[in-house]
């Protein structure tokens, strides 16, 4: 049995959900597991693992029309800084030292990773954000201080990890040794469902994204049927059905559309691939992680990435929906059987292999 502290950071679903299937692999292979999480990742996470998951300081980001201002950023931080020093002093001398750990495993949380690095505890990094550093990339054109923002951002969070798992849907050659790429993992609740035909486009609304605008570009459409998430509101207006806010449901109508229109966060084009379902991809503007998903995402025909939804983009898409889904050999399908290959190799290579 291995001591493990799991470190998860506050924002965005992916990092919580991800953490949480892991850890729970991890904790019904016989390990004693500790949970350091903040903000939305702490509530979270508590409802599952109860007393096992501690509270840790986690930085806040500020956005401001779709993108992190980092002066805001920097100086919210800064202020909330005083009482974060204390929350993780007390993490550090009542939980981390105690507790002895035998591994910190990181999923872009930097206060737990710089433990690690001053208590000479190997640890792991498992995310996607260190694919924009620590991947070769084939970057598009443009977006020059986004790529600079996000690289800064994602090198000062941590460094020298023992290994550097980077969770992806397409292979891409490491920069480092210590790098590997792996499948993205699914949730159970998502692994349950299966892929149907279906009807009808599925569309998350985006920052930015105006209700009246929406309605006046889809209702050009009919009868091709649409299905909003974002609004939070139950409403039919012709080919257009507003459903308010709910995760199953979401889930279920992805699974039986025919493609979805959304933003190019990670976990739903993950969980697009899973059910078989293309993808119009709208990236939040300066948000390079997203832009680079995005880019990819159309390179392997997985779906389309263009900077709104306009007639002409949706008119595109639904051309694009018609044609088959790619067999390309640089895409990584969701799987979690092999990304606990992968985690398992890594952990093989530790002076004390641990089993998962």
């Amino acid at each position: 049995m291995a001591k493990i502290i799991y470190a998860v950071a506050g924002e965005g679903f992916g990092h919580s959900s991800r953490s949480h299937l892991i850890g729970q692999r991890l904790i019904e292979s016989g390990h004693d597991v500790v949970f350091a999480a903040s903000n939305k990742s702490l509530v979270y996470l508590r409802e599952y693992f109860g007393e096992r998951v501690k509270e840790v300081f986690g930085l806040l980001f500020h956005y401001r029309d779709g993108r992190i201002n980092p002066v805001t950023t920097v100086l919210k931080n800064i202020l909330r800084y005083p009482r974060g020093f204390g929350i993780n002093r007390r993490l550090y001398k009542d939980c981390f030292e105690k507790f002895k750990p035998d591994l910190i495993i990181t999923d872009f949380e930097p206060f737990s990773a710089w433990w690690a690095l001053r208590n000479r505890v190997p640890f792991f990094s498992i995310d996607h954000q260190h694919m924009l550093t620590h991947c070769r990339l084939e970057h598009p054109q443009g977006n020059r201080m986004a790529r600079l923002n996000a690289s800064v951002v994602t090198r000062c969070y941590y460094g020298w990890a023992t290994s550097y798992i980077i969770i992806n849907f397409f292979s891409a050659p490491a920069k480092v040794p210590s790098a590997v790429t792996a499948p993205p993992v699914l949730r159970p609740e998502v692994a349950a469902l299966k892929a149907k035909a279906g009807k009808h486009i599925v569309i998350y609304v985006t920052h930015g994204m105006n209700e009246e605008r929406i309605r006046q570009t889809l209702g050009s459409f009919a009868p091709q049927k649409f299905v909003i998430y974002g609004f939070n509101k139950n409403e039919q207006d012709g080919n257009i059905t507003f459903r308010e806010r709910s995760t199953e449901g979401f889930l279920r109508d992805v699974a039986s559309s025919k493609g979805v229109v959304a933003c190019a966060g990670f976990s739903l084009i993950s969980e697009c691939m899973h059910f078989g379902k293309k993808m119009l991809l709208l990236p939040l503007p300066g948000q390079y992680e997203q832009i680079i998903n995005a880019h990819y995402v159309e390179l392997l025909s997985l779906g389309l990435s263009r900077n709104e939804l306009s007639e002409k983009s949706l008119g595109e898409f639904l051309l694009e929906i018609e044609k088959p889904m790619p067999d390309d050999i640089r895409i990584l399908w969701p799987s979690n059987e092999r990304f606990f290959e992968v985690l398992q190799n890594q952990l093989n290579k530790l002076p004390n292999p641990i089993i998962v």
